[in-house]
């Protein structure tokens, strides 16, 4: 059962930079780009992609209720970064602000994700600017509808903090087997669902 909501979590998690990446990358290029333009082609996708982190979250507090302590210790600041910036991120592109709420968002988004990939494997903050510039790139693809590129890029964004987190001791974190095994009654036949909608998305949206 461990195997599994790790699976699961890893597969959420993985599944958000993946998809939100693009919407990052996008926010950090509108100083090079034509905005309108820019911003029109992510709107489709802009909140279906949030989903993933919301879902991912979900089963972070309901699987593995003492985790987030673990994840949070020495890291709040961290946190409140990412927090501010997707709250920012997100009302600058729904209410349609100024351009540069939309790339502070992102920016403030990006660093905070490269922050936390710093402290998860304790290295120093130089590795923060990994997630940026891979959001960047991954930006850069969707815009300019490489699409033979973007599983690439996509998966360049999932995995370095599924992987860092792969190195947390889970051990004795997990919620009661009961309350598992409810939950897999509910998420289990729902996430491959998702993940076949946002997917289908995307490729509809390619052509």
């Amino acid at each position: 059962m461990e195997a599994l909501w790790l699976t699961v979590l890893g597969v959420l998690t993985a599944g958000y930079f993946a998809l939100a990446g693009f919407d990052y990358g996008t926010g950090l290029l509108l100083p090079f780009r034509r905005r309108e333009v820019a911003l029109r082609r992510m709107n489709p996708f802009f909140l279906g992609n949030e989903v993933w982190l919301v879902a991912a979250v979900g089963v972070l507090f309901a699987a593995f209720p003492r985790l987030e302590g673990e994840l949070l210790s020495g890291a709040h600041s961290t946190f409140t970064l990412v927090l501010a910036g997707l709250v920012l991120f997100m009302a600058a592109v729904q209410l349609r602000l100024w351009w540069w709420l939309v790339f502070t968002g992102a920016l403030m988004v990006s660093a905070g994700w490269g922050l936390f990939l710093a402290h998860l494997l304790e290295a120093p903050w130089p590795v923060a600017l990994v997630m940026p510039v891979l959001f960047a790139v991954h930006g850069w693809v969707f815009q300019a509808r490489l699409w033979k590129v973007f599983p690439v890029t996509a998966a360049l964004c999932a995995a370095p903090i599924p992987l860092a987190f792969s190195s947390v001791d889970v051990t004795g974190l997990m919620a009661h087997p009961d309350t598992l095994g409810l939950l897999a009654w509910v998420a289990i036949p729902v996430i491959p669902l998702v993940v076949v909608l946002q997917w289908s998305i995307v490729a509809l949206s390619s052509r």
